[in-house]
C-alpha cells in the first residue's frame, strides 16, 4: 500500500479531472467513485503532464448523480473529495439549476419569515438569526429542490439579523444574503426589514415630463462631489439628504436649487449601491468613485445618515428620488454589473465558487474590465439576479433609467432581456452605456458593445468619437489629418448616422455625446495637458467650445457636473481614489462664472425651443443636415427642414473669421448674447465668428 495525495475535480457531467504529484504516480493506478449507496469504477481516459503534476481525466461507464456528493479512491483506498470544477459553468448544470422564482431573500410577514437560498451543490445549509436583543438562533434549511433551499420561521423577525452558513465543497463558509433589501455597516449581516415602512411606488412617483431620449439632457454628479465643499455649506456634506439641500453663497443658491435652474431633464448618479471601498462608518477617511460592487441592491450606508439603521439608507434614498420627481428631474443610476470589487469574498462566489465570473481555459478568470473578474452575465442565474437587480431598482426607488459601465462587458442576450423587462414595468427608461469593445472570453458577435449597436435599438452608447475628434479639434485649433478628421467631425454632430461614411448608429438616441465626464481629465485640465503653454482665456474659450458642441449636436447631450463653470482636477486624468479636496464640486468657481451658466441655461433653453437642434430619427437627420468646411478652421454646419433653417458656423481656429452673409439671415446666438425668438440684430451683411466659439444664424 502507498500514501498518495490527490485532488479531483467534476468538469463536466461524465468527466473527472484528477490531479496527483508526479513522484507519487503509480504505472497501474486504479480509481473508483464512491458514496454511500454506490462504487463505480472509473475509466482513465488519458493522462497529461502538467507542471509538477499529472493530471487524469477519468469517466463512469455509467450516469451517475452529480448532485450527491462522492469520494474518489485509488485501488489503497486513498481518497479525496469530488470537488465541483468546471461543471458549474456548463450549459446542462446551468438549465438544471436555473430558478425562475422571484423569492430569493427574506420574505417578510409579521407572523413568520420565509428565507430562500439558491445555493445548489451546498450539502447543508444553516440560518445564523440573531435578535436585536443579540440573542443567536440557527436553524437549518430543508433542501435544495433544484438547487433552492428554503425555511420559514415563525414570528415577527423585523429587525433581525442574519448571515447564512453552508458546507460547499467540503468547507463551512458564511454569507450575507446577495437578495437582501438591507444591512448592517460594511457589508455586514442581512436585516429582515418590513416593506410596508418604505415608500410606495405612487409616493416616489416619475417626473412630469417624460420626454424622448433625443430630447433629454443628461448631467452626471456624484453624491459625495456634489455637497463636500465646506464653503458651499451643505449641512449634510456627502449624504442622500444633501441632494435636496439648497444652500445659499453671495446670494446665489447652490445645490438642488441650482440643478432645477439649469433647465435638465435627467440626473446621472455615479454608483450609489454598497461599495467596498470606502468603510461605511468613516467615509471620510478614503475617497472612492465607488465602482466596487459588494451588494448589488442595497444603497451605500457612506451616503446615509445612520448606516447602522437598516432602514436608514433605504428610506433616505426613496426621499430624495420622490424630491426629484416633485421638481420634475428624472434620476439615472449608474450601475456596475461587469466585476466585483473582491471576486473571492464576493457572496455568489462564497455560494457557488466558480460560477459568477468567466474564465480562461486555463482556468484564470478572463480580465477583460482590468478589474481582476468579469462577470459572466450570460449565466442564467447570473442574468436573472442582473435583471431582478435593476426591476428593483427601478420600482422599488423609482429609479427613471441606468448607466451601464462597461457594458460592453454584458452579453447582448441579457441586455436585451433587460430593455424588454424593464420597459414593460417603466415604457421610458433611458438605458445607455460604455459600449467599449473589450476582450472577456465571449465572442464579439456576442457582446453589448457599441460596434452591435444595430442589435441594440434600445440602448445609447457614450460616443468616444464625438469626444475625442471635438477635443482633439478645438486642441489643435483646426480639422486634423485632413479628410479622415472633417469627415469624422461632420458624422459626430449628426450622430454618427452616416451622413459622411458609414452608420454607426441606428438612430440619434443611440449616440450619447459629451467631451467630459468622471473619467480621464476634465476638457478645461485636458487643453493644458495638451498645451502647456496655452494661456488662461484660450483655455476657457476651448473648454466654452467643447460643452456648446455638446448642447448643439444632434444626439443626447450629456455633460459632467461643473463642465458648464470649468471644472478642474488638478491637472489629474484619472481621481477615482484621490481625497475630496481634488473631486469636490467647487461651488465657488460657480460663483466666479455666473454669466458662463447663464449662457449654458439659455442654450438649454434654445434646443428645447427649436426641434431641428434635436431631430428624433436618422431620415430626418440625413435629409436636414449638410456641413461644409469653409476653410480648415470654419464649419458650416446647416440644419433645414421646410422653411425652418438653422445655420451654425463653428471657428475651432485661434484668429477671428468673417462670414458673408449672402442669405440675409439673422443673428441669434453670439456669446455671450442669445435670443429664443427675436434676432439680436437686424441680419448684417457680414458676421465675425470669434476665435473657439460659434455664432447661429436663422433664416427668418
Amino acid at each position: 500500500m502507498a500514501l498518495r495525495r490527490f485532488q479531483a475535480y467534476l468538469d463536466d457531467e461524465n468527466l473527472i479531472h484528477l490531479y496527483l504529484d508526479q513522484k507519487e504516480a503509480d504505472s497501474d493506478l486504479d480509481f473508483v467513485l464512491e458514496n454511500q449507496e454506490v462504487s463505480l469504477p472509473l475509466t482513465i481516459k488519458k493522462i497529461e503532464k502538467k507542471d509538477q503534476q499529472l493530471v487524469y481525466s477519468l469517466t463512469c461507464p455509467q450516469k451517475f448523480d452529480w448532485t450527491q456528493s462522492y469520494q474518489v479512491l485509488d485501488q489503497d483506498r486513498n481518497r479525496c473529495r469530488l470537488l465541483f470544477g468546471k461543471l458549474v459553468r456548463q450549459p446542462s448544470f446551468d438549465a438544471y439549476f436555473d430558478y425562475a422564482g422571484d423569492d430569493l431573500g427574506n420574505q417578510y410577514k409579521p407572523e413568520a419569515t420565509r428565507f430562500k437560498l439558491w445555493a445548489p451543490i451546498s450539502e447543508q445549509v444553516l440560518l445564523r438569526l440573531q435578535a436585536p436583543d443579540q440573542k443567536e438562533m440557527v436553524y437549518p434549511l430543508q433542501g435544495p429542490q433544484r438547487g433552492v433551499w428554503s425555511l420559514e420561521v415563525a414570528g415577527d423577525l423585523e429587525g433581525y439579523r442574519y448571515t447564512y452558513l453552508h458546507k460547499v465543497n467540503g468547507d463551512w463558509q458564511e454569507v450575507h444574503d446577495p437578495y437582501a433589501l438591507a444591512s448592517t455597516a460594511n457589508s455586514g449581516a442581512s436585516f429582515v426589514i418590513d416593506p410596508r415602512k418604505l415608500l410606495s411606488p405612487d409616493q416616489i412617483g416619475r417626473a412630469q415630463s417624460q420626454l424622448s431620449p433625443s430630447k433629454a439632457f443628461i448631467y452626471e454628479l456624484s453624491i459625495r462631489d456634489f455637497s463636500m465643499q465646506k464653503e458651499a455649506g451643505f449641512q449634510h456634506p456627502g449624504k442622500f439628504l444633501a441632494m435636496t439641500e439648497s444652500p445659499q453663497v453671495q446670494g446665489e443658491k447652490l445645490g438642488f436649487a441650482y440643478l432645477k435652474s439649469l433647465g435638465i431633464s435627467h440626473v446621472q448618479i455615479m454608483p450609489l449601491y454598497d461599495f467596498g471601498s470606502v468603510d461605511e462608518v468613516k467615509p471620510q477617511e478614503v475617497y472612492n468613485w465607488g465602482y466596487d460592487p459588494v451588494q448589488y441592491n442595497i444603497p451605500d450606508g457612506s451616503f446615509a445618515s445612520n448606516p447602522h439603521d437598516p432602514y436608514c439608507r433605504i428610506l433616505e434614498l426613496q426621499e430624495m428620488v420622490a424630491r426629484y420627481h416633485q421638481a420634475d428631474l428624472s434620476l439615472i443610476m449608474d450601475v456596475v454589473y461587469n466585476h466585483v470589487y473582491e471576486a473571492d469574498s464576493f457572496a455568489f462566489e462564497k455560494i457557488l465558487p466558480g460560477y459568477f465570473y468567466r474564465y480562461q481555459e486555463n482556468g484564470e478568470k478572463t480580465n477583460g474590465t482590468f478589474c481582476g473578474n468579469d462577470v459572466a452575465s450570460e449565466r442564467r442565474m447570473v442574468r436573472r439576479y442582473i435583471k431582478h437587480s435593476l426591476k428593483q431598482w427601478l420600482t422599488l426607488y423609482g429609479f427613471d433609467g441606468f448607466r451601464f459601465d462597461l457594458m460592453g462587458i454584458l452579453d447582448k442576450e441579457t441586455m436585451l432581456e433587460v430593455a424588454s423587462e424593464l420597459k414593460a414595468l417603466y415604457p421610458n427608461v433611458y438605458l445607455y452605456g460604455e459600449g467599449w469593445d473589450m476582450a472577456t472570453g465571449l465572442a464579439r458577435e456576442e457582446l453589448a458593445h457599441q460596434f452591435n449597436a444595430n442589435q441594440l435599438a434600445a440602448y445609447g452608447f457614450f460616443s468616444d468619437h464625438f469626444r475625442n475628434s471635438i477635443k482633439e479639434t478645438i486642441a489643435g485649433g483646426r480639422a486634423i489629418q485632413a479628410d479622415n478628421n472633417f469627415q469624422l467631425l461632420e458624422n459626430v454632430l449628426t450622430a454618427n448616422l452616416g451622413l459622411k461614411g458609414a452608420s454607426h448608429f441606428l438612430e440619434p438616441q443611440q449616440a450619447i455625446n459629451y467631451t467630459e465626464c468622471h473619467d480621464n481629465a476634465t476638457v478645461f485640465d485636458y487643453l493644458k495637458l495638451e498645451n502647456p503653454q496655452i494661456s488662461p482665456s484660450q483655455r476657457l474659450a476651448g473648454s466654452r467650445l467643447a460643452l456648446h458642441l455638446v448642447l448643439l449636436a444632434q444626439g443626447v447631450p450629456f455633460i459632467h457636473s461643473g463642465q458648464e463653470f470649468f471644472r478642474s482636477k488638478n491637472l489629474i486624468d484619472n481621481s477615482y481614489n484621490l481625497p475630496d479636496t481634488i473631486n469636490q464640486l467647487d461651488w465657488q468657481a460657480s460663483l466666479e462664472h455666473k454669466k458662463d451658466i447663464d449662457f449654458f441655461r439659455q442654450l438649454i433653453a434654445f434646443r428645447k425651443a427649436h426641434p431641428l437642434l434635436s431631430l428624433e430619427s436618422r431620415s430626418a437627420i440625413l435629409e436636414s443636415c449638410q456641413l461644409t468646411w469653409l476653410n480648415d478652421q470654419v464649419l458650416d454646419y446647416q440644419i433645414k427642414q421646410g422653411t425652418e433653417k438653422i445655420r451654425i458656423l463653428i471657428n475651432f481656429g485661434d484668429q477671428e473669421q468673417v462670414y458673408q452673409n449672402e442669405e440675409a439671415e439673422a443673428l441669434y446666438i453670439s456669446y455671450p448674447a442669445i435670443s429664443l425668438k427675436q434676432p439680436l440684430e437686424r441680419p448684417a451683411a457680414s458676421y465675425k465668428v470669434p476665435p473657439q466659439q460659434f455664432i447661429l444664424l436663422k433664416a427668418d
